[in-house]
Order: structure tokens, then sequence, then C-alpha cells
């Protein structure tokens, strides 16, 4: 019970750390841009910037002077940033997958209506998609994960982490049946993300396929995302027909049956095409000295504490 209570201690500090750097942000943009301050595009990409940087700011603070690890542990490892495009690809495709069903069933149509699309437009808003799903994957499984899988497994730190997940997108969910739906799409979701994490030690893969979900509905298709519009232009893709049941209406893919498919799709992918990686170390204890193979003696001593 002591362990549980330290990380109990250990993640509301980091929220807290978020919270104040969030807050702050927020009351700046108030301050400088007025309470409309977020229909200004100036204003509105330059606080998505932002919170990213307090939320990784709370998880480095978090990391390295309360737990003293290094930071190759906060899940943004050079080496695996490759993931982040085979993430995008992935996102894609199991977003893909849903709307060619619907296609297929007559319940979407593919009408473009492209009079009002600029290269400008959509360059932004894949920049602000990308902050934004950077700022949600290291809250929910940035230091929270990291510090429930270190000490208690991969299992309970999914477990805790997607009801968070769900908690931080429970306006949309309380909205009707489709929000429902769409509760159950965050819900497998995030248990894709997690497995993700899980098997690379890292977070680039989960942003990598947050990103190519939400970009491609959002900016590049100009659908909802989970109700809310991210797009910075007024082009569409598809018409929809069929029931919102189906389709998802306003909510989104997300918040229709069909779109259940693209995450679930998703789980069996990462669980069988991604390998395991060693799992980091989240102690922060420092590495024991290796001996001295010849004398038995600490590798890290001088020459001249050895020979006297």
């Amino acid at each position: 019970m002591r362990a549980i209570a330290v990380s109990i201690r250990r993640i509301l500090a980091f929220l807290g750390v978020w919270a104040a750097l969030t807050s702050a942000a927020v009351l700046a943009a108030v301050g400088l841009g007025g309470e409309e301050f977020y229909e200004k595009l100036p204003f509105r990409v330059g606080l998505e910037i932002v919170l990213t940087f307090a939320v990784l700011a709370a998880l480095v603070f978090m990391a390295r002077v309360v737990d003293r690890r290094p930071l190759r542990t906060i899940g943004f490892t050079p080496s695996r940033l490759p993931d982040l495009l085979g993430g995008v690809v992935l996102g894609a495709a199991i977003l893909a997958l849903p709307l060619a069903l619907l296609v297929l069933m007559g319940a979407a149509q593919i009408a473009p209506d492209l009079s009002a699309f600029t290269p400008q437009a959509l360059a932004i808003g894949l920049f602000v998609c990308f902050f934004n799903v950077v700022t949600q994957e290291t809250l929910a499984r940035g230091y929270i994960f990291q510090e429930l899988w270190g000490k208690y497994g991969a299992a309970p730190a999914a477990i805790v982490t997607t009801l968070f997940f769900l908690a931080i997108h429970a306006a949309p969910i309380l909205k009707g049946s489709q929000g429902l739906i769409a509760g159950a799409n965050i819900l497998l979701a995030s248990i894709m993300l997690c497995i993700a994490c899980a098997r690379t030690g890292a977070l680039w893969l989960a942003i990598g396929i947050h990103l190519g979900w939400n970009g491609l509905q959002g900016p590049v298709l100009g659908l909802n995302v989970t109700g809310l519009d991210l797009a910075f232009g007024s082009w569409r893709v598809f018409t929809f027909s069929g029931a919102p049941l189906l389709t998802g209406g306003d909510m989104g893919v997300e918040g229709g049956l069909v779109g259940l498919i693209g995450p679930a799709v998703g789980i069996v992918l990462v669980a069988l095409l991604v390998k395991q990686q060693p799992k980091p170390d989240f102690t922060g204890r420092p590495r024991p000295a290796r001996p001295n193979a010849r004398k038995g003696r600490p590798a890290t001593a001088t020459k001249q504490g050895v020979d006297g």
C-alpha cells in the first residue's frame, strides 16, 4: 500500500505541475488576446505549441528531479523516432478502413468539394494536430503510464491511463448514443496506443498512430474528430447519407458503429506486427559498478588506486 500511495502522490504532482503550467499559458493567452483569443489563428497555434511544452516540462521535471532517472526513459528515445512515420501510416490506414466500408455500404459517398482548399490551411491544420496529439499522448501515456508500468506492469498502467484518457474526453462521450459509441472507440484506441507504448518502450509509435487517425480525419478530409472541428478550411471529401448510428454523424467516424472497426483492427496489427523491445528502467537507481575482472576491484578505480 505504501508503494501505491507513493505512486498516487507522484502522479498527482505531475498533474499539478502540468495544470499550473497550462493555466499560466491560458491566462497569458487571454491577457494578450482577450477572451476570444482561440478564434485568432496566431493565438490558437501558439497556445497549442505552448501546451505541448507545458506537459513535456512536467514530464521532464518529474523524471529528472523527482525520480532522478535519465531522459532516455521519458519516451522520446531518438532511436525510436522512425516509429512516428510508421504510426502515421497505420493510423491513417485504420481510419480509411471504416470509411471504405461505409462507401461500400452506400452510407457514405466520395463527393469532393475542394473549392475552399488551400495548402496553407492544410499545413496549419496538420501542424496544430501534431502538437495536440503530442500533448494528449504525453499527458496520458507519458509519466502516468511510465510510473505505473515500471512498478505494477503494463496491464494496470493501461487500465488506469485508459480511464484517464476517457475522462479527458468526457464532454463528447456524454453527448447521446453517438457519444457512447465514441467512448467505446476511444477505449479501444487507448488500448491500442498503450500496447504501442509497451511494445516499443517509447511514445513515438502511439503519437504517430494518433496523428495518422486525427490528421487524416480532420485537417485532410474535413471531418469532425470526436465532435470537434480540427480543420482550418471548409472543404470536404465525403458526404454521408447513412444513419448516424453507423456513420457517426456530427461526432465523426468515432461516433458510428462502423468506426469501431478501425481501432479494433489496430489493436491486432500492433500486437502482431510490433516487436517487443526491452522495458526501460524507470527506477532511477544508479547501475552498480562492474568489478575489475583481474583484481575484483571496481572498474571505475584509477590506475593509481589499483596499483597503490
